[in-house]
């Protein structure tokens, strides 16, 4: 979501990038949509114009034609998990498309939509499972009237384009998905009814397609029509399908927040300054979470990167001084998408000598949270755990277990070897910390 003195930027000539450690920096300006497992960036340099791939290792940018969000055109180009293929949006023969590129051809193929153009513009893709067989994203479902709405859509190979729905069709309002779990079995995306776009849930049908959207309710026993109890728009699921995440808004003030069946809502919390945030990348076991936060009108945006143990940070503090690398005078504004892997992250900022707008890629440890990232692992097993769990120890340890909302669970003495049972655990993920002296080990657990 980049400040309005962008929406109107024209095409810009490829600029080299420049790198402080695991910090790479484009100097000349991209809005980044996707980044894959291998850290290739996906993006564009102008609205309505082409998707370009960035990758930030080599200093090279590659045109992959398409039609990125602009002039009435929709969609952001997202990786698959291998990176095989992308979502997005394309030309087909009457308008543009919801679509799937193949890097292996660098060709992209129109998916269908519900058959209603408004403007030459059909349907448009904005997430991709990560098997890259389910492509999601929205279509014109009808214009009769004067009015015209979308409604949610998915594609498969098998099924082709199937019509999600809307819960109020017949009140002319609309539905999107913004994102599919790894398999395809979950999609969510945001509900429209009377003004705010809120939550929407779809489950995938064994008998075909996919049962009606629902909301996701901040108080489970409270009412699924109120506004204030209704979580605002989704954003983005896990790979697992486990989690999802979404945008604040006045029914839980502004927090960011990730939402699983076993614990419920989990607001993230505010950065100092900030009004309200978006979650716009979750790792593929929900310990990783980012996005960013908006402040006061003229105010700059603000990157986060939240994890159990470590909570709430600023992406700009977190890459100088957790991760220890340098962004010089780039100041980082977005996080606006991370690999399902949790291992890199790519926004925009600006340049605070020159005042000039950069893309970058961050790289962060695989499969880490922000204070585990120098730490050495713990092996755990069975990984998951229903009954117990065998922790592999050496020294005389201090052993804690936090639950994912940062509370203490468990804490005991060990010496070598233990065995915990964690039969009666509420399901989630764990952190596991060994202190031993000046050494700390860590590691995680899902409790089934």
């Amino acid at each position: 979501m980049k400040p309005k003195s962008l929406l109107t930027i024209s095409a810009l000539l490829l600029g080299l990038n420049t790198g402080f450690a695991q910090f790479i920096v484009k100097s000349t300006f991209m809005e980044t949509t996707g980044v894959s497992n291998q850290g290739l960036v996906a993006g564009y340099y102008a609205q309505g114009g082409v998707y370009s791939l960035w990758n930030p290792d080599s200093a090279t940018t590659r045109d992959i034609d398409g039609l990125a969000p602009g002039f009435g055109v929709g969609g952001q180009a997202r990786f698959s998990d291998d990176g095989t293929f992308l979502c997005g949006t394309s030309r087909a023969a009457a308008g543009a498309e919801m679509s799937r590129f193949d890097y292996s051809t660098g060709l992209w193929t129109t998916l269908g939509s519900l058959g209603f153009p408004v403007d030459s513009t059909f349907s448009g893709g904005y997430g991709i499972s990560g098997d890259g067989n389910t492509v999601v994203g929205n279509s014109w479902a009808d214009t009769t009237g004067g009015h015209a709405y979308t409604h949610a859509v998915a594609w498969n190979p098998i099924e082709g384009v199937m019509d999600l729905g809307s819960l109020f069709s017949a009140n002319w309002t609309s539905a999107r998905a913004n994102a599919v779990s790894g398999d395809g079995n979950i999609v969510v995306g945001w509900q429209d009814f009377n003004g705010p776009w809120k939550s929407a849930v779809w489950r995938k049908d064994p008998a075909g397609g996919y049962f009606a959207n629902e909301y996701l309710l901040i108080d489970t026993n409270g009412s699924a029509t109120d506004e204030f109890n209704q979580l605002g728009e989704c954003s983005a699921v896990s790979s697992d399908g486990n989690w999802i995440g979404g945008y604040g808004d006045y029914a839980n003030n502004g927090e960011p927040w990730i939402w699983s069946q076993s614990t419920g809502v989990i607001n993230l919390g505010l950065l100092p300054g900030a009004l309200s945030g978006n979650v716009a990348g979750i790792s593929s076991d929900g310990s990783v979470v980012v996005g960013w936060q908006d402040g006061f009108f003229g105010d700059p945006q603000q990157p986060f990167i939240w994890t159990p143990t470590g909570g709430m940070k600023n992406l700009n503090d977190y890459i100088n001084y957790d991760l220890g690398y340098s962004t010089g005078t780039n100041q980082i504004y977005t996080a606006n998408c991370m690999s399902s892997n949790g291992e890199y992250v790519a926004g925009f900022g600006v340049d605070t000598s020159n005042f000039s707008y950069f893309a970058y890629r961050a790289h962060l440890v695989p499969s880490t949270g922000v204070d585990e990232l120098h730490s050495a692992s713990i092996s755990v097993y069975p990984n998951p755990a229903a009954n117990s769990i065998r922790i592999i120890n050496t020294d005389k340890s201090t052993l804690t277990i936090v639950s994912l909302e940062g509370k203490i669970v468990y804490k005991t003495e060990v010496i070598g070897n233990a065995t915990i049972d964690v039969s009666k655990f509420a399901k989630g993920i764990y952190q596991i910390n060994l202190e031993s002296g000046a050494s700390i080990r860590r590691g995680r657990f899902v409790k089934e």
